[in-house]
């Protein structure tokens, strides 16, 4: 009898590895020009008015993206049993919808 071996994410995880991916280069190009805007403007907090207050607001978006779709792969690669690893997603998105939602009504987006 073959014994059977969980592989992680090998099976269906291409899309999620490739959208971690993805949001890194953005987290990095974003966080590069809020750091060189806030260097430029000697952290004046006139630099979150307008246009900025909206990158500010999809930085955070990629930001939890990021964060959560990395912790979701960790729960896949490690975690063998379907129940733990839902309840872990499950967790996971809580969190993170909930720090949206605080990030929301705090008025920083």
């Amino acid at each position: 009898m073959k014994v059977y071996k969980y592989t992680g994410t090998g099976n269906n995880g291409t899309i999620a590895w490739i959208l971690q991916r993805i949001s890194a280069i953005v987290l990095v190009i974003a966080l590069g020009y809020h750091l060189l805007g806030k260097l430029m403007t000697k952290g004046n907090s006139d630099f979150f008015t307008g246009t900025n207050k909206f990158l500010m607001g999809a930085l955070l978006v990629f930001i939890l993206f990021h964060a959560f779709n990395g912790l979701k792969m960790i729960a896949d690669d490690y975690v063998s049993k379907p129940g733990t690893r839902f309840i872990l997603s499950l967790i996971y998105w809580l969190l993170g919808l909930t720090l949206f939602v605080i990030v929301l009504a705090s008025g920083m987006i």
